[in-house]
């Protein structure tokens, strides 16, 4: 049976997409951590972190979306990063991407260790990011809503908000907005000097 939308943030099953902008180049460190893997096809593959956090499960996955050189960042790099949590632990992409991938946030007071490098980058705030969500369609996952969504032509699927998510098989409303002028203005800024 479907959803209504409003249950599926109340049960927590509304999927987030991030971005952030972390420090360094983030690797998955399989040798420290169980849990981690690579998956994809492309220039771009995904990660996943599994990794348990106050003894809880954790998951996220996350990949690269691009790179610029910066003064600041350790080895002298920050990366841009799309992240989609699985699971939603208390800081749960701040600590994954800090402490399994050696690349905290731009801005994480908490988790960035205190460097030098560290508190320059903090100036500007937190570099994360909530740009889309998903939500399973109240009607199209129903048994007539299906008949229905099969006879939409494919083009008109993939034009607007409206798609199968690839891991469940469901169809989704998909709300994404740009990333914030802040994002852009950063690394314009970075690679600059």
């Amino acid at each position: 049976a479907a959803v209504h939308p409003a249950q599926q943030f109340e049960f927590r099953k509304a999927r987030k997409t991030y971005m952030a902008i972390v420090s360094g180049n983030p690797k998955l460190r399989s040798g420290d951590f169980d849990g981690v893997s690579t998956y994809g096809d492309g220039e771009f593959k995904w990660n996943r972190i599994d990794n348990d956090l106050e003894g809880k499960s954790a998951i996220t996955d996350w990949r690269v979306v691009g790179k610029v050189e910066s003064l600041h960042g350790k080895a002298g790099q920050l990366t841009l990063v799309e992240v989609k949590p699985k699971t939603g632990r208390y800081h749960q992409i701040r600590r994954h991407m800090a402490w399994v991938c050696e690349s905290p946030l731009v801005g994480d007071t908490t988790y960035d260790g205190g460097d030098e490098n560290a508190l320059r980058l903090r100036k500007r705030g937190l570099f994360l990011c909530s740009n889309e969500i998903a939500v399973e369609h109240p009607y199209y996952n129903t048994p007539a809503g299906q008949l229905d969504w099969i006879k939409v032509e494919k083009d008109e699927k993939m034009k607007g908000c409206l798609r199968e998510d690839e891991e469940s098989g469901k169809v989704v409303v998909v709300a994404k907005i740009d990333l914030p002028e802040k994002f852009e203005a950063f690394l314009r800024h970075e690679s600059s000097r």
